[in-house]
């Protein structure tokens, strides 16, 4: 748009050079390269013989027309280099806009809702349960599938009606193990159900 802009002012400024040139012509017109005085006739091959008013007439339209094509280029150019640069300066809010229209669109989906679930699930700390940095890692695992930023993770999968769950770590202190068992277990309904 600011390209198109500015080779349409640059145009124009031509047309509007050779409106000068041309507009001197409609106050003392020429035949050929000399300047015609009142009363004096020009005859060329393509119009035949034209008198001074003539010539001073079709130098005026001419003319005319230039301004008119001139100053409009050069208007229009100007337009355009100015739209441009505004276009430019609101293309970056219109695209957070955008980003922030699908950031809230995704946030309702089902997958999103179980993710600010999970986040937002408390379990409490025991003298010996299972190791926070490994359940941590699981739990990362499982949200980057949810949200398509890797593969589809489960924390247990069925075989033959057996669940088997991943094994942790016990530590002491670590996170309450029937707390864990009850959010893996709740955590599967709810992924069965997406």
């Amino acid at each position: 748009m600011v390209r198109s802009g500015a080779w349409m002012m640059a145009i124009g400024a031509a047309v509007l050079l050779l409106w000068l040139v041309v507009a001197k012509d409609a106050e003392e017109p020429r035949c050929g390269f000399e300047r015609m005085s009142p009363g004096d006739y020009c005859s060329s091959r393509k119009s035949g013989p034209r008198s001074y008013e003539e010539s001073k007439r079709n130098a005026s339209t001419v003319a005319s027309g230039m301004l008119l094509v001139g100053g409009a280029l050069t208007s229009g150019g100007a337009l355009l280099l100015v739209g441009g640069r505004v276009s430019e300066r609101l293309s970056v809010p219109r695209a957070r806009m955008r980003d922030r229209r699908r950031s809230r669109v995704a946030a309702r989906t089902p997958q999103a809702r179980l993710v600010r679930k999970i986040r937002s699930t408390k379990v409490p700390v025991a003298t010996r349960g299972y190791s926070p940095r490994e359940v941590d890692a699981l739990i990362d695992r499982i949200i980057a599938g949810l949200e398509n930023r890797g593969p589809a993770v489960r924390a247990g999968a069925s075989s033959g009606g057996i669940t088997i769950r991943p094994s942790f770590t016990i530590t002491s202190p670590g996170l309450d193990m029937t707390a864990i068992d009850k959010f893996f277990a709740e955590l599967d309904e709810a992924m069965d159900r997406l």
